[in-house]
């Protein structure tokens, strides 16, 4: 009994590793380029300034 919960520990070590892996790049994926810098600029728009009121003058 003690070796299969050592072979399954193992197991879920390796099963972490490659869905870690998996998931890094899949969301790094050069075709995924556009849609990361779309999220990347979303603190930067305007549209939270609208939301605070008129305190805050807009660059143009």
């Amino acid at each position: 009994m003690m070796e299969l919960l050592a072979v399954l520990k193992q197991l879920w070590l390796l099963w972490f590793m490659l869905l870690f892996t998996g998931i890094v790049v899949w969301s790094f994926w050069p075709a995924r380029k556009g849609s990361l810098q779309a999220h990347a600029l979303i603190p930067l728009r305007d549209e939270a300034a609208d939301a605070f009121g008129a305190g805050f003058e807009r660059k143009r």
